[in-house]
């Protein structure tokens, strides 16, 4: 199944093409869409993939695919992961900001958000439907070797920036920038130990001997990367080659308008590398050249099987693209922020546009068009629907909106605006960004059953057997029900202790101390074991709060495995025998184990307000407990035809997808001015709404300064 699966006559009724199927797949990824909007970034995405991956997968009436229900929620999860990591705040302020450049623009970064999001997502969903059996589960391997160097790095990371820089005073939220590895608020790290995992599984997996040329290559590199810096610095070109591929992430001309001089000094404004190439300029040729060995050496002898080769593709997608754009294309539009989204923000976007790209290259490599066309048309849906779900809130955002009545003439502390004011206050405090992230996501559950729908036709059935037959098939399985039933919950729940502790008791879940120089320390409190931590003379015997969630996990994690083993032996009662019921077993303990940590999050910080999240996310639960229940059953079948290839498709596609984003951004655009009519550049609140473009534009009037906070 790795050619053109090419051309099949759609036939009608298709369990993937009922309406039902399109509402049950989107309120799935809607109900995982509003839990990640508490939870945040790559892991609550993931859980929303995961969801209407499954969803998809048991709805789709192709027996073959229900076999591989686990393959669905593990490569859904990890494919709607990537963009988590972007920032999108920003642009979303931008279409509200009343300035037209920053407007239009706010509506094509979002497009493009979403369709960058959609498409991963689209991709390793619809990997799980056609890829080949075996690859699908020995690719588990180099991703669980990924997953163990992620955990590394995870913890080396702290470490190594405090010993380049002792007592910098950097966190992972307000002093992040300070730290010594960090370069444009990006995840460009994990991208490099994506490499570095896919290299050491790749030396493991190959066991020859011609491994010890990786230490002649590092070393050639490393002498080669000295030697040039060397050069440069004899020969005087060293200082100027630095300036020349360096500038300022800021605006030095800008003009405090409140006190008409220059509001930021050139000297602390950060720039486009990360801050130790300024700390330690000597190191950095024979780092860069090890780094170019390495890769040199992988060139020449890798081969990365089990589809390690993916995670090369897309990991050096990241770091290329990241590369290109925001560090070195920037240099030539510095008057215009650069090739930046969202500055002063994270700049990952341009990483993962790269993974997007490597992936799509992989699945073409491959013959996989069918993925590369269901990436293309969930990304095209997804686009269109956050950009066009933001248009939408804002045209209900409109009655009693203070800016909608100035623009009608009718003034502050006028008899007739503070009515109108008065009138609509209930409805203009309802949680509208929740509103946004549960609709949204409601979209892209639609993508994503668009895509199956197609696929669901026009792809051969598997005849594979589904039982394991090998090892490697039980251990793919294995890893794929634990990362699903307890690492999606835990990398997420994690973050309601830090919750808990920061909302409850201070005296039950804090400690504070007081410093050589009197300053005030609070850190997490130290619980005692029951019993035996209370005996006399013991008082070591404790944990943090974070502690004893994760001996909880622990103990999870390790009677998972020895059911899992049991299992494998001998069929446990309680797991059902067809992949129909395994499916919705899964389905419905991952649903019900995130809806109760989410509303544990929430309560400790209720407000009515909640009840549009909280309250619609668990109604839509019960909704969709009792749909994935009763809509799918154990004897559809499917019927498979042949019209047109998935090449053709897929290039057709690209056309209709900028024709889109042209169109509706424009669409978005005219009609949100009409309506909202905002006053002229001068009059409108810069200060709150984001701008990309004019004097007044983020990157100049906010930029992250070395000394305060980080934007």
């Amino acid at each position: 199944m790795t050619a053109d699966n090419s051309s099949f006559v759609i036939l009608p009724k298709s369990p993937s093409m009922r309406l039902s199927t399109y509402f049950l797949v989107g309120v799935s990824l809607s109900i995982g869409w509003g839990i990640r909007g508490n939870f945040g970034h790559e892991y609550g995405a993931a859980f929303a993939g995961c969801l209407a991956a499954l969803t998809a997968c048991l709805l789709s009436g192709r027996a073959d695919w229900r076999s591989r229900v686990l393959h669905f929620g593990f490569l859904g999860a990890i494919g709607w992961g990537f963009g988590g990591s972007i920032s999108y705040m920003q642009v979303i302020s931008a279409t509200e900001s009343g300035h037209l450049a920053s407007q239009w623009y706010g509506y094509v970064a979002l497009f493009y958000i979403g369709f960058l999001w959609a498409g991963l997502g689209g991709a390793g969903t619809a990997l799980a439907a056609v890829g080949d059996i075996k690859l699908l589960n020995r690719i588990t391997r180099p991703i669980a070797w990924l997953f163990g160097v992620w955990f590394v790095l995870d913890l080396i990371e702290d470490p190594i920036a405090n010993w380049l820089q002792s007592g910098v005073g950097f966190d992972h939220t307000w002093s992040r920038h300070k730290s010594p590895l960090y370069w444009f608020d990006a995840d460009y790290l994990p991208a490099f130990f994506a490499l570095l995992a896919a290299g050491l599984y790749d030396i493991w997996e190959r066991k020859e001997k011609n491994a010890v040329w990786l230490l002649v290559y590092l070393a050639i590199g490393a002498g080669l990367g000295w030697s040039v810096q060397s050069v440069l610095r004899v020969t005087s070109l060293e200082t100027p080659l630095a300036s020349l591929l360096t500038y300022s992430l800021g605006d030095a001309t800008y003009i405090d308008p409140a006190t008409d001089k220059a509001a930021f000094e050139a000297h602390n404004f950060l720039n486009n590398w990360p801050q130790w190439f300024g700390d330690y300029p000597q190191h950095v040729g024979w780092v860069v050249g090890a780094v170019l060995g390495i890769s040199a050496y992988f060139v020449r002898f890798g081969k990365f099987r089990d589809g390690a080769s993916l995670i090369v593709y897309m990991a050096a997608g990241w770091l290329i693209v990241f590369l290109l754009f925001p560090v070195l294309g920037s240099l030539f539009f510095t008057k215009f922020g650069g090739l930046r989204m969202t500055p002063p923000r994270s700049d990952d976007w341009a990483g993962i546009t790269g993974a997007f790209v490597g992936m799509s290259l992989w699945m073409r490599h491959k013959g996989y068009w069918a993925v590369a066309y269901a990436s293309l048309l969930s990304g095209l849906i997804g686009g269109l629907g956050f950009s066009g779900i933001q248009w939408i809130k804002q045209l209900l955002m409109m009655p009693g909106n203070p800016r909608v009545l100035i623009s009608k003439g009718l003034l502050p502390g006028s008899e007739a605006y503070e009515s109108s004011v008065a009138f609509w206050s209930h409805w203009q405090q309802q949680n509208w960004h929740s509103f946004l992230e549960q609709s949204y996501g409601f979209v892209n559950g639609i993508a994503i059953a668009v895509a199956l729908a197609v696929l669901s036709r026009r792809v051969p059935l598997d005849n594979t057997p589904p039982s394991p037959k090998t090892s490697t098939d039980r251990w793919a399985l294995g890893i794929m029900s634990v990362f699903v039933l307890l690492g999606i919950p835990y990398v997420n729940l994690f973050k309601n202790v830090k919750e808990w502790g920061e909302r409850l008791n201070p005296e039950v879940w804090t400690q504070t101390t007081f410093g050589a120089n009197g300053e005030k320390i609070v850190a997490s409190a130290q619980w005692d074991v029951p019993y035996v931590g209370r005996l006399p003379q013991i008082d070591f015997l404790h944990l943090t709060p974070e502690g004893w969630f994760n001996l909880t996990w622990i103990l999870l994690l390790t009677m998972a495995i020895l059911i899992i083993r049991r299992h494998f032996k001998e069929p446990l009662a309680l797991i059902p025998s067809t992949w129909l019921g395994k499916g919705q077993l899964v389905f419905l303990v991952l649903l019900w184990v995130m809806i109760i940590g989410n509303f544990e999050r929430a309560l400790v910080g209720w407000s009515p307000e909640r009840l549009l999240t909280e309250w619609v996310i668990t109604f839509n639960a019960i909704v969709a407990t009792l749909l994935v229940l009763t809509l799918p059953h154990e004897k559809e079948t499917v019927k498979i035809g042949s019209t047109m290839s998935f090449q053709a498709l897929y290039k057709k596609t690209w056309f209709v997808t900028l024709a889109t984003v042209v169109a509706a951004s424009t669409f978005f655009l005219l009609t949100n001015r009409a309506l909202y009519q905002y006053p002229s550049y001068e009059k409108l609140d810069t200060k709150r709404y984001f701008t990309r473009f004019g004097p007044e534009a983020a990157w100049r009037s906010k930029p992250n300064l070395k000394n305060a906070q980080h934007k």
